[in-house]
């Protein structure tokens, strides 16, 4: 049975400009039989992090030998590297900007180039604004069918990481903060589920507080609490998620990118609660 050969695209491109069918254009010209698969093209135009966020959260699912090709790049044209890794059996093409700082973090760096060789490239003289048709999605399908990623390039000195607070530890609680808001407007922590239960022995009785008020302790679903109420929980993600049933938790609990979040343990709670 022949290999099948998958390729992801994450972009901000959205879906109304003829971007996305350009790359994928350029691919399937290269190699007829790739599988195209979005992971999404609705980032919010030149957000690194929450490129990095879905990226991250996507990749696990798909199997070895997948490359993912990554196009959120508000610094398009300049000196800034292309790069081709390999990181826990998987190929990742995407601009050196901090976009692959949650996948260095969570699965092991086996190979990484800067891509230069311009052979491999769709045009010897590519266009300074779109980066991804002309560079990265030939460089990707090439990847896919077969070539060596030391063949694009030498190994960088380092590559550019996020600068990601880390959760802290502060007596009796985890101090993180929201790095993604969804769709639904869920607004998702840094704070994962296995720090929750390192830290307590019953994770059931602490309880979760965003912008100074009480949302704990934590439930099983949204369904768990009435329609406009709000919920924590552990998402499908394995991390701290606020959530308001069938409705925009950012908005009602007024929560962005870096709102702090917290997690104490029954105890140790000490303020207010919404539902008092």
């Amino acid at each position: 049975m022949a290999r099948q050969m998958i390729a992801t695209l994450l972009t901000d491109f959205g879906t109304r400009d003829p971007y996305v069918a350009a790359m994928k254009g350029v691919m399937i010209g290269l190699c007829p039989d790739v599988h195209l698969v979005d992971i999404s093209h609705d980032v919010p135009p030149h957000d690194v992090l929450a490129a990095a966020f879905v990226l991250a959260q996507a990749a696990p699912s798909f199997p070895t030998g997948t490359v993912h090709l990554v196009v959120v790049d508000p610094d398009v044209g300049t000196d800034r590297d292309i790069l081709a890794a390999r990181f826990g059996g998987q190929v990742f093409v995407f601009p050196d900007n901090g976009v692959i700082s949650f996948v260095a973090g969570s699965m092991p760096l086996e190979q990484i180039v800067a891509v230069r060789d311009k052979r491999y490239f769709a045009t010897s003289d590519p266009s300074g604004t779109f980066h991804g048709r002309d560079i990265l999605a030939p460089v990707a399908v090439r990847i896919l069918l077969g070539l060596d990623l030391r063949r694009l390039g030498p190994q960088p000195d380092k590559y550019k990481l996020l600068d990601l607070p880390p959760v802290a530890e502060p007596p009796g609680e985890l101090a993180g903060q929201v790095v993604y808001v969804d769709h639904f407007g869920n607004v998702i922590s840094n704070i994962t589920e296995a720090a929750i239960r390192h830290r307590w022995a019953v994770p059931d009785r602490v309880r979760v507080f965003c912008q100074g008020k009480d949302y704990g302790p934590l439930r099983g679903t949204y369904g768990h609490v009435a329609a406009g109420e709000p919920v924590a929980l552990i998402n499908s993600m394995g991390l701290l998620e606020i959530a308001v049933n069938r409705d925009q938790a950012s908005r009602i609990l007024d929560a962005r990118i870096g709102t702090a979040v917290r997690v104490r343990g029954a105890d140790n709670a000490g303020e207010k609660s919404i539902a008092e």
